[in-house]
């Protein structure tokens, strides 16, 4: 069996679901489902932050690199503050906590981290042979 990322729960009631590039909230007051789809590079930002800033920092050269550059795309700290800042309003009106993605600025690095304790990842499984067999008959 295979382990697979499916996606990220953040906070009690948000899901990022990777596959689908989806945002989903329930509100459990109202039962009303609201949901998101990421563009890619937002998407990109967001599963970066996911996976190497959970209680960690991560310094703005990191992100350029990782979430532009390798996908051929032009980077600027500019257009990283733009996506940031439309990430953390999308977030904010799913009810994730205004802090929840912190800016750190020291001497030494210029970045970002999530407050830790708030994401957990869920998985799937999957047969390798299964896997293999759908690639074999391709």
């Amino acid at each position: 069996m295979k382990k697979v990322l499916a996606g990220y729960y953040i906070g009690s009631n948000v899901q990022l679901e990777i596959a689908h590039k989806k945002l989903s909230s329930l509100d459990s007051k109202s039962r009303q489902l609201s949901s998101f789809i990421f563009r890619d590079t937002m998407l990109r930002l967001f599963l970066y932050l996911l996976q190497n800033a959970d209680g960690q920092i991560v310094s703005n050269e990191q992100i350029l690199y990782h979430v532009w550059d390798l996908h051929g795309l032009k980077s600027s700290n500019q257009r990283l503050w733009q996506v940031m800042q439309a990430l953390k309003f999308r977030l904010s009106a799913f009810g994730i906590e205004h802090d929840f993605i912190m800016r750190i600025e020291t001497s030494q690095v210029k970045g970002y981290s999530l407050k830790p304790g708030i994401v957990r990842p869920f998985y799937f499984y999957n047969e390798d042979k299964t896997i293999a067999n759908l690639a074999g008959s391709l």
